[in-house]
């Protein structure tokens, strides 16, 4: 039986070699079709259709042909191209004059009929059944700069030499891989190093490069096939990436290699990711079309954590727009409570459609070159955002010490929480980032929630705590100078806690924002920029801070607890909300869609509203027990 097989798979071997191996002139002639379609839809009033299409052409027939034009022009070349594409989608969304996109549309064109002759003459990519084949598949937006430029020259170096052997030029060939890839850009610039010493078995994969590396030059030297010359080389980018892969962060630091202007200036291309993440939809809804809704809400689910959490996309849209990521967040779960409430196939296919448009929203705000400014600003942005909902709740709790002439445990209660936050932030972001490795994104969607709901209940404490004594009598006793009461110890260290969630639940998150920016900057400039928003947000903050210290101690103190009160229990009520959602969101439960009712996306990032039982009950359960407290609290007489 076993030979049997044998024979069979050797039968197919010559269908797979040549399955995929079609003729550019035809892919050339096919894209021009799409696009023609394209302007058509576009004349029609049909801008989605038109901008799916635009995608089609270049998802669909272009990838083919941009592999020749990498390898037998220049990766410049190919990026150039590719990039119309983009231009010509941008400019259907922002209803340019049909004349002007038919111009981008034939300069495309033609372009691609300049480019023909020299990839039709030149090294054809076939064989594409390998697993080694598809190199420009790999992804490297999650690589530290410096590896991911010496990942890309080494690419370089592969794709000259094979089109030198295509030529005949054997020597140069060989120079390619042993003097320019081997000796400079793996060894000189310390990647060989860092594979050796910083990922399990290093020495092995290092040996297994190098020796790879001579085979593919023996190979020249025995005259084997183009195609076989290839495959060597792009099953040794195949090691060499998934190496890179496993570096920890912090490796770079050895990395003897100088950022080119042009790298530097590059903006991380998502395109790949929203492509595997529309893709694996699609084979959800069709898992979904076949009644195993289990699996396909487990797929659904694992696509967050493996596609846009993992290849850094998550990050990099929610140092830029929040309110987007939150979305975006929002419409997986609300794909997977659509097959958990066994709705049809039409609305669960609305739900990912309206997830690929925020996808494409999402390339469309990461695919800009980072500029310094650009930096500077969302730097700024990123710590006045998630410093500000943390600084209501210190800023309260410092004016209420001051108020009650409690200064002298502002150290002990404010300070040590605050620094003990924020170290502990870093902490927890290395711990995601390195220690729990694949399943990070799930960890930390569970940190999150589990630190929310408990937040939840101090804050819940606290703002009845405020509430109770706003129109007591001994609070005037305070103000008239007897310093000397001093708080329990119980208060001391609700307040501390209160205080330490409150930074800690924004700074884990805080320091992932950063750490996608500093790795989209790249240079020295773009650094800086990030410190000098970072810098002035702080700035802006503490202004802040000490504005509301100072005017909180000129309010009347009745007025002044109802006002911080009534924020601590608006924000208990958030935090119920986006805790059981971080928990949806971290594999715990499935949500439960409530039928007809729908909020509008900005109810989930301001209000925490979203349409499900599991996070509407306890917070409609939580407005009851703060109606249920003050009618107690009005029934009892005032304190003395």
């Amino acid at each position: 039986m076993n030979k049997f097989m044998k024979f069979l798979l050797i039968l197919l071997i010559p269908f797979c070699l040549f399955a995929d191996d079609r003729d550019y002139a035809t892919v050339a002639q096919d894209i021009k079709k799409e696009l023609q379609k394209v302007i058509a839809e576009y004349k029609a009033g049909d801008v989605k259709q038109a901008v799916k299409d635009t995608q089609n052409a270049y998802f669909g027939h272009f990838e083919y042909i941009e592999s020749g034009i990498r390898i037998n022009i220049s990766s410049k070349k190919s990026f150039a191209m590719e990039k119309q594409f983009g231009n010509i989608r941008k400019a259907i969304k922002a209803g340019k004059d049909v004349a002007e996109i038919q111009a981008m549309v034939d300069n495309l064109n033609a372009e691609i009929q300049e480019v023909l002759p020299i990839i039709e003459s030149g090294h054809k990519l076939v064989g594409e059944y390998s697993d080694t084949a598809n190199v420009s598949d790999l992804n490297t937006s999650n690589f530290a700069p410096q590896w991911r430029q010496v990942f890309d020259n080494i690419q370089q170096n592969f794709s000259d030499a094979i089109s030198l052997y295509a030529e005949g030029k054997k020597d140069e060939a060989k120079n390619k891989i042993n003097s320019d890839a081997k000796f400079i850009n793996y060894r000189n610039s310390k990647l060989e190093e860092a594979i050796r010493k910083d990922i399990k078995d290093g020495q092995g994969i290092d040996a297994s490069i190098q020796r790879k590396m001579g085979e593919a030059v023996s190979g020249i030297n025995n005259a084997i096939t183009q195609d076989d010359f290839k495959n060597k080389l792009n099953e040794i980018s195949k090691i060499l990436h998934d190496a890179i892969a496993a570096l920890p962060a912090g490796s770079e630091s050895i990395a003897a290699v100088k950022l080119e202007d042009e790298a530097q200036e590059a903006a991380v291309d998502f395109s790949p990711v929203v492509k595997n993440i529309n893709d694996k939809m699609a084979a959800v809804l069709e898992l979904y079309k076949k009644k195993d809704a289990e699996q396909a809400m487990s797929d659904a689910q694992d696509i967050y954590f493996d596609e846009f959490e993992a290849s850094g996309m998550e990050n990099k849209v929610g140092a830029i727009d929040v309110g987007l990521k939150t979305n975006i967040e929002g419409t997986f779960s609300a794909i997977v409570a659509s097959m958990k409430a066994e709705k049809s196939e039409a609305e669960v296919k609305a739900a990912m459609d309206k997830l690929a448009s925020q996808l494409n929203e999402a390339l469309e705000l990461t695919s800009s070159s980072s500029s310094p400014w650009s930096l500077f600003i969302w730097s700024l942005t990123i710590i006045l955002r998630e410093g500000f909902e943390a600084l209501i709740i210190v800023a309260a709790v410092v004016a209420y010490l001051v108020k009650t002439g409690n200064q002298a445990k502002m150290g002990k209660v404010v300070y040590s929480s605050v620094f003990i936050a924020i170290v502990l932030s870093f902490v927890m972001a290395w711990i995601m980032n390195i220690i729990f490795g694949e399943a990070a994104g799930q960890k930390r969607e569970l940190v999150e929630g589990i630190t929310m709901l408990v937040a939840v209940g101090l804050l819940f404490y606290v703002g009845f705590w405020l509430l109770s004594n706003a129109g007591a009598k001994k609070w005037s006793s305070y103000i008239q100078g007897q310093v000397d009461l001093a708080l329990s110890n119980n208060s001391v260290a609700t307040l501390w806690w209160t205080v330490f969630l409150a930074v800690f639940r924004e700074g884990a998150e805080t320091v992932l924002f950063y750490q996608a920016l500093i790795f989209d900057a790249k240079n020295p400039a773009g650094y800086s920029m990030i410190a000098g928003g970072f810098v002035l947000g702080v700035i802006i903050l503490l202004i802040v801070y000490f504005l509301f210290k100072i005017f909180a101690i000129k309010i009347p103190i009745k007025p002044f607890f109802l006002f911080t009160s009534a924020i601590i229990f608006y924000m208990s009520i958030v935090f119920t909300g986006k805790g059981i959602m971080e928990l949806v969101e971290g594999k715990i439960f499935i949500p439960t869609t409530i039928e007809g009712l729908k909020f509008p996306e900005w109810a989930s990032s301001w209000l925490g509203l979203n349409p499900y039982y599991e996070s509407l009950i306890p917070q409609i359960a939580l407005v009851a027990l703060l109606i249920l407290g003050i009618i107690y609290m009005k029934s009892k007489p005032n304190k003395s």
